[in-house]
């Protein structure tokens, strides 16, 4: 007959202590949160390869426009003005108008009109005389405007008129 063991020597299984388990949890829950994070990511760049091609589609359409317009003639003046508009943006037009002016003066409305040159025609406004002059000086100074040319003011009180100016391509 075979013996049995004696369970009163025999060791216990060890029980891991508290701080283990809590580590092992919280170790699992950052591990739930990165695969979390890893699928997002990977669905965000799908997203994102997805949109390049419709946007490259867009493009290849849009050159195929151009090249009809440029067999027809008009297309010269049309790449001009995308050239121009890609050269310097509305954005950056307004933010070197917004450098140039004192705190005293704004631009109540600006036309840009792309072309052969870039001409802009602003409507200013200036507190006073002395903010018109500032305005002006500072208008003339900025490398990026060439031929500014004021409109008819009137000295008396708030300074409103219009200033045409050509912006300056980088050649």
């Amino acid at each position: 007959m075979s013996e049995q063991p004696d369970f009163s020597t025999t060791p216990r299984p060890r029980r891991p202590p508290a701080r283990e388990v809590i580590l092992l949890g919280v170790g699992l829950l950052a591990l739930s949160f990165a695969a979390r994070a890893a699928w997002t990511t990977r669905q965000e760049a799908g997203a994102a390869r997805d949109r390049l091609s419709q946007v490259q589609r867009e493009i290849g359409t849009l050159e195929a426009r151009v090249r009809a317009f440029g067999a027809r003639g008009a297309g010269g003046e049309l790449l001009s003005q995308a050239a121009a508009a890609g050269e310097a943006p509305p954005e950056r037009i307004v933010a070197t108008l917004a450098g140039a002016l004192p705190d005293d003066a704004r631009v109540e409305r600006l036309n840009i009109v792309y072309g052969e040159e870039i001409s802009l025609e602003m409507r200013v406004v200036a507190r006073d005389p002395a903010a018109w002059d500032r305005t002006l000086e500072r208008l003339e100074e900025t490398t990026s405007l060439a031929e500014v040319s004021p409109g008819p003011e009137r000295r008396e009180g708030e300074v409103r008129t219009t200033i045409r100016a050509q912006w300056r391509r980088r050649r």
